[in-house]
C-alpha cells in the first residue's frame, strides 16, 4: 500500500514538473506585444480581395491615398486600370 501511494506521488509529481515545463516553452515562444499596443489590422487588397496587414503588403497611391496589396502582381494589374490616376 505504501509502495502505491509512493508511485502514485512521484506520477503527480513527475506530470507537474512537465506541464510546467511544456507552459513555459509554449509560452516563451509567441512574441509578446506590448502592453497598450493593439495588433494590427487587417486591410482589404482591393485587387483581388484578400485581407493582408499592410506591413506584409506591398503598397501605392493612387489619386492621393494609399492602397496595400497582398502582392506585385495585384499592385501592378491595379495600377494598369487606374494609370490615370497615379500619384
Amino acid at each position: 500500500m505504501i509502495r502505491l501511494a509512493i508511485i502514485v506521488f512521484l506520477v503527480i509529481v513527475v506530470y507537474k514538473l512537465l506541464g510546467g515545463l511544456i507552459k513555459g516553452v509554449s509560452v516563451s515562444s509567441r512574441p509578446e506585444v506590448p502592453a497598450g499596443k493593439s495588433t494590427a489590422e487587417l486591410v482589404q487588397d482591393p485587387q483581388c480581395g484578400a485581407y493582408i496587414l499592410p506591413a506584409q503588403g506591398v503598397e501605392a497611391r493612387v489619386a492621393g491615398k494609399t492602397y496595400h496589396f497582398c502582392s506585385e502582381s495585384c499592385r501592378d494589374q491595379f495600377l494598369l486600370e487606374h494609370s490615370d490616376n497615379v500619384d
